[in-house]
């Protein structure tokens, strides 16, 4: 065995003093800060969580330090995860807001709770306040040609025949007058019907009156229709679907009532029927009847339906519906209904939304309260 050189005895002995005035002080010298910290700033207290850290965000394995390591600095919190995702652990996004009390996200969101809206009035809607008519017309007018625009027309007693596509009816004062775009085999496809107003005329109106708007692939947009028996009729599927939407709808008796079955907005025979913002009213006397602000049952022949945004008041049942299809921001005024707020067939819908509202008389703005349950048979 060879004897230890001097020079290495003395190294070691040096490193063992240097071992025991280290032991010495540990308990007092405070410990380096790691790099990555501010200096003098207190350590976390407990290992940071690596899903917090964002030591996981791409998703692979991170090597764990060995004792011969320097603390790497901490990645910057730039909010988005870097690398490849795959199939190990991530940090998720949170899901988008959700009105279920679970939190737990649905694919087709319900609110609870009546969204206030402030729907068209007698005088919001329809032609402009202090409209003058730029020609009159009593009797018939047919329209053959398409893409034609009539405007700032005042009819009375007389039926605008549309037997062409793509026209527009603009402005439009109908006084004891109609508007009808699928008559025997004509279609009058992509007809747009915007401020306008119809009245009753100066005669007697009956039970038998027809609808003011029909039939089929039209848009009735910013329309006041008031005082007259009969409303819109949604039919001629063949023709294609039709729209109301920003409009007013007041249907009252007949003067001469024997048998009425008035309606704001009836399908018979109809494609699909979308309506948004808009109200309809159905007054009704002791002796004089009507069947439903808004009918579009499943027995006679209609396809589907959208609503979003429809006050309706007044009739047997105030909104009665039989085909598939959405209903969102239903509002029935209180108290309004002869039997109940609703007569629906709830099996063939994909959404509901219904509430009893109060309505302001002059700026017609809502105020939900209870939910109405979907219920009825939709006939």
């Amino acid at each position: 065995m060879r004897t230890p050189s001097p020079r290495r005895v003395l190294r070691w002995a040096v490193g063992a003093l240097a071992a025991t005035v280290l032991a010495t002080l540990a308990p007092v010298l405070p410990e380096p800060a790691p790099s990555g910290f501010v200096s003098g700033a207190p350590g976390p207290s407990t290992p940071p969580d690596p899903f917090v850290s964002g030591l996981f965000t791409t998703g692979r394995p991170t090597a764990s330090p060995s004792a011969s390591m320097s603390p790497s600095p901490s990645p910057a919190a730039s909010g988005e995860p870097s690398g490849t995702p795959s199939a190990g652990p991530s940090v998720r996004p949170s899901p988008e807001p959700s009105d279920d009390p679970s939190g737990r996200p649905s694919e087709e969101p319900v609110r609870t709770s009546g969204t206030p809206i402030t729907f068209p009035t007698s005088k919001s809607a329809g032609l402009p306040a202090g409209w003058t008519p730029k020609q009159t017309r009593t009797g018939d007018l047919w329209i053959r040609k398409n893409g034609t625009v009539v405007q700032d027309l005042r009819i009375t007693n007389g039926v605008i025949h549309v037997a062409a596509k793509n026209v527009t009816l603009r402005r439009v004062h109908a006084v004891g007058s109609q508007v009808v775009n699928a008559g025997g085999d004509a279609c009058g496809t992509g007809l747009l019907i915007e401020s306008s107003t119809f009245v009753a005329g100066s005669g007697q109106t009956r039970d038998t009156d027809v609808p003011v708007v029909g039939d089929g692939g039209l848009t009735v947009r910013d329309v006041v229709i008031d005082g007259v028996p009969e409303g819109i009729r949604v039919g001629a599927k063949q023709c294609g679907d039709v729209v109301v939407e920003s409009s007013f709808v007041r249907i009252v008796p007949p003067d001469v009532c024997d048998d009425w079955h008035g309606d704001g907005v009836q399908g018979y025979g109809g494609g699909t029927v979308t309506v948004r913002h808009t109200r309809i009213i159905m007054r009704e006397t002791a002796d004089c009847y009507g069947t439903a602000p808004f009918f579009y049952p499943s027995g006679q022949g209609n396809t589907a339906l959208t609503v979003d945004g429809l006050l309706v008041e007044g009739g047997g049942y105030a909104f009665r519906a039989g085909t598939p299809g959405t209903v969102r921001n239903l509002q029935v005024v209180r108290d309004s209904w002869g039997y109940g707020p609703v007569d629906v067939a709830c099996s063939a819908l994909s959404h509901w939304q219904a509430h009893v509202v109060t309505v302001s008389s002059s700026t017609g703005r809502t105020t939900p309260a209870e939910e109405i349950r979907c219920t009825g048979v939709g006939n």
